[in-house]
């Protein structure tokens, strides 16, 4: 298989996994456990995406690695460049672009995090597999053999933004680039998984603890 299959197989099979809940919901008459069900395919589908990570060849962001200890020291110094980044572009929002900080996805996620907590499982590891597998290395890596890294980088990025459909395009864009260049400086897809999961698991502890 060609790595334009691969990475196309990866980015198809994102998609779908994103529609398996709502189709189960509305067919199977279980409204009540959407989350529940949210949940369990999320963590499914995030380790059908690791398998297919596996199974695809290097890509030309991956051929030279970095070695493992560097891979995790990477990701973690990655949460914090990540949170600064998110700041940084909050900040441009708020004062620059009179953007309101407020966002009633994440304000309704987190509301229902409380009630079901089974649901952390699925915003700070699932859903950071399946992202960064898809966004980074399936669309950036791959369109980085074809285009200039940094256009890549900014396309990837840009579809990553439009996904969350949160109204802050300057904020998962900037989070999109920063997760790009630190894949382009490791060399692995696993670095930015670390630094996307626990960005997520400090932001949602933060705000649960509020």
């Amino acid at each position: 298989m060609t790595l334009y299959k691969q990475n196309f197989s990866i980015i198809i099979s994102y998609l779908f996994i994103l529609l398996i809940p709502s189709a189960v919901v509305r067919f199977g008459h279980l409204s009540a456990s959407f989350f529940l069900i949210t949940t369990i395919v999320d963590c499914l589908g995030a380790a059908w995406l690791l398998y297919l990570n596996q199974r695809t060849q290097a890509n030309a962001i991956e051929q030279q690695p970095f070695p493992l200890k560097p891979i995790i020291i990477w990701g973690l110094c990655g949460i914090v460049l990540v949170l600064v980044i998110q700041i940084i572009a909050g900040f441009i929002e708020q004062n620059i672009l009179r953007i309101t900080a407020k966002s009633l996805n994440t304000i309704s996620l987190m509301t229902t995090m409380q009630q079901q907590p089974f649901l952390i499982l699925a915003t700070t590891i699932a859903a950071p597999i399946m992202e960064e597998i898809t966004f980074r290395k399936a669309v950036f890596g791959g369109l980085a053999s074809r285009l200039n890294l940094i256009l890549a980088a900014v396309i990837s990025s840009l579809l990553f933004a439009f996904l969350h459909q949160d109204g802050h395009l300057l904020i998962y864009t900037a989070i999109g680039l920063s997760l790009c260049w630190l894949y382009r400086k490791t060399g692995s897809i696993f670095t930015t998984i670390i630094s996307h999961a626990g960005m997520n698991l400090i932001v949602t502890l933060l705000y649960l603890n509020r």
